[in-house]
């Protein structure tokens, strides 16, 4: 049987009803994962903050991605000191962190960085070179660099016009 749910003030959050217990609206989670959101960036070195960020929190378990395997091995250094620092200000019933890796932060700063720059041209060289990659590759790499050709190709025909 569904609880009816509760409405919820995270500036006053009464600690002994846990979130077990309580249903949250889509807005009041979205709220919830910003302010966790904002708390580990205070935690966390600047330099990790465009690779990190709270994914959700579900059954008492923080869930953060990361963008690859270097800051997941970072944040686990960092995990006793962020379950600590979370328990005290704003997730008193936190069980676990969990730090997944999440690629997608990694595509976000490319595409963020890729808007910074004016103008990126590939020589015909560099095309033959991984053409010629392509050729002694097998199976997914084989794939990922017929893409990376193609790109370079329309990017290289994209500014000849």
């Amino acid at each position: 049987m569904l609880e009816k749910p509760y409405i919820i003030n995270f500036l006053s959050y009464n600690t002994s009803l846990g979130y077990r217990n309580v249903s949250l609206s889509f807005k009041e989670k979205i709220i919830l994962l910003i302010k966790i959101n904002n708390l580990l960036y205070k935690l966390i070195p600047k330099k990790l903050h465009p690779y990190c960020q709270v994914i959700n929190f579900r059954n008492n378990s923080l869930i953060i991605g990361v963008s690859d395997v270097s800051w997941k091995l970072y944040l686990d250094n960092l995990h006793t000191e962020l379950m600590v620092k979370l328990r005290s200000n704003i997730l008193p019933n936190l069980s676990n962190i969990i730090i997944k890796i999440s690629p997608n932060l990694l595509i976000n700063n490319i595409n963020m960085s890729y808007n910074k720059v004016t103008k990126i041209t590939f020589t015909n060289k560099s095309i033959n070179t991984i053409n010629t990659l392509v050729n002694t590759s097998h199976g997914k790499c084989k794939n990922s660099l017929k893409k990376l050709a193609n790109i370079m190709l329309l990017n290289l025909m994209y500014y000849k016009l």
